[in-house]
């Protein structure tokens, strides 16, 4: 398992692909590369690959709505069902800086394989990149059938408070008509 930077119109045809798997499985926000904002210029997506295959994605982009050094990682973040992260690849993640837990690594969440070109890229923009997660409460507007990412939106965030101390919860907010929960990266 390995993540790359992934760029609209070379990674078009896998990135399609993906948002293919996620039509099927009703995930609404990645379904195409219309509803996962693909070719908005604003963002920098990483892809993360299972033999070869694109199995996890989300982007990192400027958050203004909290101020001029605030970025916002794991947009539009999916992984597809299955995909879980072995010891091995958990334990070759690595964080820039200080952002990490007690084994020098993220919790075992695919999703945050991405956050260290995430960050790195987040830094080369600006030197004082603040970090911020956020994750979607509506029950309403889910990228998946409610009953699904609902229950795991809100699995996520449990897990999230409960494992990775190197995130803070910093409030809710609507963001793009959509409640959610917004942490910071200490």
């Amino acid at each position: 398992m390995h993540s790359e930077y992934l760029y609209p119109k070379i990674h078009d045809d896998i990135v399609q692909d993906f948002c293919n798997k996620c039509k099927e499985l009703n995930y609404m926000n990645n379904s195409s590369l219309e509803s996962m904002k693909w070719y908005w210029g604003e963002v920098q997506w990483v892809g993360t690959f299972f033999d070869e295959v694109l199995v996890s994605l989300s982007g990192i982009h400027r958050f203004p709505e909290l101020g001029e050094d605030a970025f916002r990682m794991m947009f539009r973040g999916v992984t597809l069902p299955g995909i879980k992260v072995s010891d091995v690849d958990f334990l070759r993640t690595r964080p820039i800086r200080r952002h990490s837990n007690k084994h020098g690594s993220f919790k075992k969440f695919v999703n945050f394989q991405q956050m260290p070109l995430q960050q790195k890229w987040g830094y080369e923009q600006n030197e004082n990149a603040i970090f911020y997660v956020t994750f979607n409460i509506d029950p309403k507007i889910s990228t998946g059938a409610y009953t699904k990412l609902g229950d795991k939106s809100f699995k996520m965030i449990r897990a999230v408070r409960r494992h990775c101390k190197n995130l803070a919860y910093h409030g809710r907010m609507n963001i793009y008509n959509v409640e959610q929960e917004v942490y910071v990266l200490l």
